[in-house]
């Protein structure tokens, strides 16, 4: 019996032991998804985007479909969107995927990006720090635990307090741009623009912005890159917009990247390449023959890598990226002067003092000069001076 009871003992003892080591490993094991998603369309004092909440609610539904838990706030105001981002950095834990989504106004001054709550009333450059929410903080909230951060902005829309912020009196130091400006991203971090650092995005003239309808349609793509759907929604914008508007992407995501659909069969291999057909190339290709944007040409090249106009696209990208050479200064023509020779100093002159000593001016046939005949005339016409001088001149 006493046997039986320190075998049930030591089985209980090795079953604490285990246990904790159990939940360590479910904890390391532990992956959430979290998804912010902000979609701003009534804006008290700036035009309204129509379609702000339309994209953050089709946005929020194919994220829930793909395994995020979403927080979607709509219409948020200042007060709000600080609440909704502080509920979300809270629940954020290491190893978790965390995603930011916002479509409406946003604008860019001295090199910072804010994006607009819908009660944003900005007339000065100052209101700018307590009416608007820098982009560059909310990155850093999600990234705060070293996980991985997606961030995807559709506020490329054009600044509609450009006359406020750089009208007359305003401050000097204060650089508006247009869009949303160029932001590196950190370690772990995506960031997907609806458009070209310092161009502006389109609202969209039917349900969704070009660029939400094409992240809708493609994030359920099965085991796809997240860089490599980037690239083709790049390719939807350009082909709806006529190439006007190009999507922008900046990553640092490491190895094994990340998959918005991760583990559904897919027909198509993850590996194969994506082709898109020859009328949509031609299409694309014909928006864009005629520019001189570098930009334009590259993007062709990335979403058609076998296309049939690539060789003209390299050619133009180096026409276009080549330095203008540098306007010749002339020159004033140099005058010629004929150096003047000098003595050595070491060396006697041989010269007499005749020689070097100027000549005398020779006579122009004044009696002062020592002209007779003259002073004779001036004597005879009283002139005293010619007198005097002529009895000089023994005449």
């Amino acid at each position: 019996m006493s046997k039986i009871c320190l075998l049930c003992a030591c089985l209980l003892f090795l079953a604490g032991l285990s246990t904790p080591a159990s939940s360590e490993a479910q904890i390391g094991q532990r992956s959430h998804r979290y998804a912010l998603v902000i979609g701003n369309s009534a804006y008290r004092y700036a035009p309204s985007l129509p379609n702000g909440v339309n994209d953050a609610n089709a946005i929020s539904q194919v994220l829930q479909e793909t395994g995020f838990e979403v927080t979607l706030g709509l219409d948020a105001d200042a007060s709000t969107f600080r609440e909704l981002i502080g509920k979300f950095r809270r629940n954020l834990r290491p190893g978790d995927v965390s995603l930011f989504y916002f479509a409406g106004h946003g604008l860019q001054a001295n090199g910072e990006n804010y994006l607009l709550p819908v009660d944003a009333a900005l007339q000065r450059p100052a209101d700018l720090a307590l009416e608007a929410e820098r982009l560059q903080d909310i990155i850093a909230a999600m990234t705060a635990e070293e996980n991985t951060a997606i961030v995807l902005l559709d506020a490329c829309r054009d600044n509609p307090f450009v006359k406020q912020l750089s009208g007359p009196g305003q401050s000097r130091g204060l650089a508006i741009g247009k869009g949303l400006g160029a932001l590196d991203a950190g370690r772990g971090v995506f960031i997907g623009f609806a458009t070209q650092p310092g161009n502006v995005a389109l609202d969209g003239a039917v349900n969704h912005s070009p660029f939400a309808d094409s992240l809708v349609k493609r994030i359920k793509t099965p085991s796809i890159d997240i860089e490599i759907l980037m690239r083709r929604v790049r390719l939807d914008v350009m082909n709806a917009t006529s190439g006007k508007q190009v999507p922008w992407s900046n990553s640092s995501l490491v190895e094994p990247g990340f998959s918005f659909n991760p583990d559904a069969a897919s027909s198509q291999s993850p590996a194969d390449p994506y082709q898109p057909d020859a009328a949509t190339e031609l299409e694309f290709w014909k928006s864009i023959k005629d520019t001189s944007d570098v930009s334009m040409y590259r993007a062709y090249l990335a979403a058609f890598p076998n296309g049939a106009f690539i060789e003209i696209a390299k050619s133009r990208i180096a026409k276009f990226q080549a330095p203008t050479p540098p306007r010749k200064r002339i020159l004033p023509k140099k005058v010629s002067r004929k150096p003047q020779v000098s003595l050595p100093i070491n060396e006697p002159s041989n010269r007499s003092a005749e020689t070097i000593a100027p000549a005398k001016p020779e006579s122009v046939g004044r009696c002062r000069d020592g002209n007779k005949e003259r002073c004779r005339q001036r004597c005879r016409e009283g002139a005293r001076r010619a007198c005097r001088k002529l009895q000089q001149l023994g005449g």
